[in-house]
């Protein structure tokens, strides 16, 4: 079975996978925890019309009581050539799975699952061209 759309995206997921984590919690209190988050990207042509984005993002608090870091690799294939439009696509359609396996990674006994909150990738990507 195949479905069309009129609205279909030039951008086509090709793989998507988790290509390195790591998870560490120290022991004591974690109730009052501020948690901050980081990404970064890179974004690099691997072929005619083949695109690879890895997608790196730490969840952590200032003395990393708890750190979570998460690397992402996803391929894409597309004609786009406006390289903005590409790498904004890109990052907002690997940045929920990374989302949920911090969520997975994260649940268990004496802790409570640390559950990201929707990125707004525009200002995100904005804020970092600008530091």
């Amino acid at each position: 079975m195949e479905v069309r759309s009129k609205y279909e995206s030039a951008l086509i997921l090709d793989k998507i996978e988790i290509i390195e984590s790591s998870f560490r919690k120290k022991d004591g209190s974690l109730d009052d925890l501020e948690l901050g988050v980081q990404v970064d990207h890179s974004l690099n042509k691997i072929g005619d019309d083949k695109f690879e984005l890895i997608l790196t993002t730490k969840v952590a608090d200032q003395d990393e009581k708890v750190c979570v870091w998460v690397k992402g690799r996803a391929i894409f294939n597309t004609q786009q050539e406006n390289m903005s439009i590409l790498e904004r696509n890109a990052i907002a359609i690997l940045f929920p799975y990374i989302r949920s396996y911090i969520s997975t990674i994260t649940t268990q006994p004496g802790m409570a699952p640390i559950l990201l909150p929707a990125m707004n990738i525009v200002a995100m990507l904005n804020d970092q061209k600008k530091n």
